[in-house]
């Protein structure tokens, strides 16, 4: 089976043509285009209401000017792009996570008792690789991530699982996963490749990106989304 080059793969999860944008130019780049929908700057990205945040219209402008002002505002301030983005992870954060026959509802931390052990071992146990049957300590910034969308999601009446496609993958696994980068997050535990029922590609990578300012991959043709917490990217195959 052909491996990616991994000098064409060093900035992204995926070999063939990649769009590689920074996150604020997400929302009406061709790949979205692509898929058949515009999505317009940060929030509006996706066509969701952020809960008690800026503004849709404002938020572009406020976050340009959040990072004019980042040097002089004190640094205890947070900007109010990142104020929504705390919003959603209020309170307890709890995962619903689906993967094939089985689910799982676990609250992995609250502002009292911070990580449950046991619940953080469920969710890693759901991620593992299941081909090599091994369990890794998942990144709980990715954590983080997927219960911020989960919450947005439901802010806007999705109340759903994740569907989990891949999460945790050994090197073994990774090397005979056509299409896989070599180096690839999933193998440290900092990726998983997610859809959401009832929710397009393209809104479900909208939502990600906008919120997990990390790394997001939408494949048309495996139909899944991939999100990571490694820098600032997305892509299309």
């Amino acid at each position: 089976m052909g491996r990616a080059d991994p000098a064409s793969t060093a900035l992204t999860e995926a070999a063939g043509p990649v769009i590689s944008v920074r996150r604020r130019r997400l929302l009406g780049c061709a790949c979205c285009s692509a898929a058949g929908v515009f999505l317009p700057p940060l929030a509006r990205a996706a066509g969701e209401q952020v809960p008690a945040g800026p503004s849709a219209q404002g938020s572009a402008a406020a976050a340009a000017e959040d990072r004019r002002a980042s040097a002089s505002a004190p640094a205890a301030a947070p900007s109010r792009a990142e104020d929504w983005r705390a919003r959603l992870l209020q309170g307890s954060r709890s995962l619903w996570l689906a993967r094939g026959e089985t689910q799982i509802r676990s609250t992995y931390w609250t502002p009292e008792s911070g990580y449950d052990g046991d619940a953080y071992k469920e969710i890693c146990w759901l991620l593992r690789d299941v081909q090599a049957n091994k369990t890794f300590a998942m990144s709980p910034r990715l954590l983080d991530v997927l219960c911020g969308l989960q919450n947005w999601l439901a802010f806007n009446g999705v109340r759903q699982p994740i569907l989990v496609n891949s999460g945790y993958r050994t090197f073994a696994t990774n090397w005979n996963t056509e299409g896989s980068a070599l180096n690839s997050r999933h193998v440290l535990g900092r990726a998983v490749d997610i859809t959401v029922p009832g929710v397009t590609l393209a809104r479900l990578a909208g939502m990600a990106s906008v919120f997990g300012q990390g790394g997001v991959g939408m494949y048309l043709n495996k139909g899944f989304v991939h999100v990571d917490t490694g820098e600032e990217r997305v892509w299309i195959k």
